[in-house]
């Protein structure tokens, strides 16, 4: 019925150009949809984070979303990363109220009715009166605000010490401190992920390094024998970079899958780290590793130290 990918990969054209896969009456698709209110229903595309609550008020939040409208295929508005706080009107109230429904990494689907978009006049000529609009939205993730952060919460404050603790992170692994690694790393994740920005390049800046302290935390939970941890991280990495990791942390996620006894999985992540490194030579000695053990009987398979 509708493009079940909200982000868009399946196909050739770019995001914010998708058209929608449904232009017949929206009050036939909402038969397909659960009722949120009497102005909104939703259907959830993918679930979200369960051990995360749905996007609370005073919260700064990260989504991707297309919308459109009634009986058109293309656009009217799309953004492939919109950041804004609930609560402070910053976006269309229906958008909003869609979006308070959703938990972390959730794609959904909504018709939200124009008394929540532009309201009984619309604005002609490029808005119709009464127009209702079918919504495609993702929630990466959120982040609630802090009284605290009112006071100091820009990119350029936060971003230094981001940085900073990344290299302390980076000095603990070398010591073998994992655990006072992990707390190092941690802090500048959380400080780097709520913290304000205001441009693109900003938000550039803040992606690449969120995406090494998360890469210092999977190593450090590939070297304390967490491997569960170093996956769930990865999910975190993936949602960042669209599901385009860098080769490192693909590396990672190898390993971790490896010591899950997930074989398989672990190859393809190797496999897909050396199309960006064909000439490494760890990557590829990884691949030969994990490839016997592929071909091994199935009672054979576990690791050495595996514990289940």
């Amino acid at each position: 019925m509708i493009e079940p990918n909200c982000d868009g990969d399946a196909t050739k054209v770019p995001y914010e150009a998708v058209p929608s896969s449904w232009t017949l009456s929206l009050v036939d698709l909402r038969n397909w949809m659960t009722l949120v209110d009497k102005h909104v229903h939703k259907q959830i595309t993918r679930p979200g984070d369960e051990e995360r609550d749905p996007v609370p008020d005073k919260a700064r939040v990260s989504i991707r979303y297309r919308a459109y409208w009634e009986g058109h295929e293309r656009p009217f508005e799309a953004s492939r990363l919109r950041e804004f706080e609930t609560g402070g009107h910053m976006v269309l109230k229906g958008l909003e109220a869609a979006v308070r429904t959703m938990r972390p990494y959730e794609q959904a689907e909504f018709v939200i009715s124009h008394e929540l978009l532009y309201g009984e006049l619309g604005c002609l000529p490029l808005i119709q009166p009464m127009a209702n609009g079918l919504f495609q939205v993702e929630v990466i993730d959120y982040w609630p605000i802090k009284q605290t952060e009112r006071w100091r919460n820009e990119f350029n404050d936060i971003y230094p010490e981001a940085r900073e603790l990344h290299r302390q992170g980076r000095m603990w692994v070398r010591r073998l401190q994992l655990p006072n690694a992990v707390s190092v790393l941690r802090k500048g994740i959380e400080s780097l992920s709520s913290c304000r920005v205001n441009s693109a390049e900003e938000h550039r800046q803040r992606a690449d390094q969120l995406v090494l302290l998360y890469q210092g935390l999977m190593v450090c939970f590939n070297g304390m024998g967490r491997p569960n941890a170093a996956c769930e991280v990865m999910k975190k990495v993936r949602r960042l970079t669209g599901n385009n990791p860098p080769w490192r942390t693909l590396c990672q996620e190898g390993r971790a899958l490896f010591t899950l006894g997930h074989f398989e999985r672990a190859h393809n992540a190797f496999s897909e780290a050396q199309k960006m490194q064909p000439n490494n030579y760890l990557i590829r000695d990884e691949i030969i590793n994990i490839s016997k053990w592929i071909t091994v009987p199935e009672a054979s398979k576990l690791p050495f130290g595996y514990v289940q």
